[in-house]
């Protein structure tokens, strides 16, 4: 009998760091953004594809575009960039496609076109792989619908949550599944084999004694993969990136110390602003879930300026960004007692202030475990 495996594991294989250095380089979007939207889309087609065959098991039009949809492959993308099988998405998703893009705008702060084409790109993969099923299961095998039914679990834990959060009418939960619960990860990661590489990879820095993690710049390869919490629930993360790092210390036995802190890499501001720029959101969520899914864990938080020429100036605009900070986890859900925030105006920048892109890098907030 005829069973395709596990139909998330196959999306992430097909979504390949070849298919991501090609679409970052058409997009001019970071392939880290580019797998995380992907994955959250076909997930999202995956769900409401189960759902349309529940309410319409006999649907011949939909099976025939289906089963004729080729396996998605490198060669396919530019075809793919394009209005890929419109009539596939306006069944599964009638007149919420423009809105889901529009959700993935704000949420990822895309440009409509590039999520546009991303969700292009996702259906191709997905009724590819939808085809492959049909024109290769038995009169043994469960129908697509029970195929996709029997793999609910799966389907559910990768949906992309903060955005579903946004859409409580929209896209409810299946009844006979939980979104909240522990629910088991994908047995296969994104690209087994980069799981060799090294999980820890820091920049040091001795900077008044404090050792300052960084991620790692990245390499022409990507490293997406899911990180699975203590609460269950997974985070799709770059193996290089800070919140992969701080997973990892927390997880570990290592003592707690003053000197061990993390740069919030992509926790950004303008020039004498307090407020978080629209692209710090992605890791100010993900530090919220990192904090839920440890409820042990307490943190202090380090705000830090480019350099003025005033420097009371500078701590005072330290310590309003890392209060800013500070409220936003605590707006979030996360218990005041457990986040401290303290200032250090424009000591220990990480670059020299020469160029306004090494300032925007020292206006940042840094991280310290304190307890966990």
């Amino acid at each position: 009998m005829y069973q395709m495996g596990n139909v998330i594991n196959q999306q992430m294989a097909a979504i390949s760091p070849q298919v991501l250095t090609v679409l970052e380089q058409k997009l001019v979007t970071a392939k880290e953004k580019i797998a995380l939207c992907l994955n959250g889309m076909g997930a999202l087609i995956l769900q409401k594809t189960r759902d349309y065959l529940h309410r319409n098991d006999n649907s011949l039009r939909f099976r025939q575009l289906v089963g004729r949809t080729p396996p998605f492959e490198l060669g396919f993308l530019d075809e793919a960039l394009g209005k890929f099988s419109p009539a596939l998405l306006t069944m599964v998703l009638g007149h919420k496609v423009k809105r889901l893009t529009q959700l993935f705008v704000s949420f990822y702060v895309l440009e409509k076109q590039v999520a546009e084409r991303l969700f292009s790109v996702a259906s191709a993969v997905v009724f590819g792989l939808l085809g492959q099923y049909l024109r290769q299961r038995s009169l043994q095998s469960p129908s697509l619908k029970g195929w996709l039914e029997w793999q609910l679990p799966q389907i559910a834990a990768a949906q992309p949550t903060a955005v579903l959060n946004q859409l409580p009418a929209l896209i409810p939960a299946d009844p006979a599944v939980s979104r909240t619960g522990s629910l088991a990860p994908p047995k296969r990661r994104i690209w087994p084999w980069l799981m060799l590489a090294l999980l820890l990879v820091s920049l040091l820095f001795s900077l008044r004694g404090f050792s300052v993690l960084q991620p790692m710049q990245a390499s022409g390869q990507s490293d997406v993969t899911y990180r699975r919490l203590a609460d269950g629930k997974q985070l799709l993360l770059s193996q290089r990136s800070v919140e992969n790092l701080l997973i990892t210390y927390i997880e570990s036995n290592a003592p707690t110390s003053e000197k061990r802190w993390f740069t919030l890499d992509r926790m950004q501001f303008d020039t004498n602003r307090t407020e978080l720029t629209p692209a710090s959101q992605e890791q100010l969520r993900n530090i919220v879930d990192i904090l839920r899914a440890y409820p042990d864990v307490e943190i202090q938080l380090g705000g830090y300026t480019d350099k003025s020429t005033n420097e009371q100036m500078d701590r005072r605009l330290s310590q309003d960004r890392a209060d800013a900070v500070r409220m936003a986890l605590v707006k979030m859900g996360i218990g005041e007692s457990r986040i401290s925030a303290e200032g250090y105006g424009s000591a220990y920048p990480l670059v020299p202030n020469d160029s306004e892109a090494n300032r925007a890098k020292n206006r940042r907030i840094d991280l310290r475990v304190v307890e966990k």
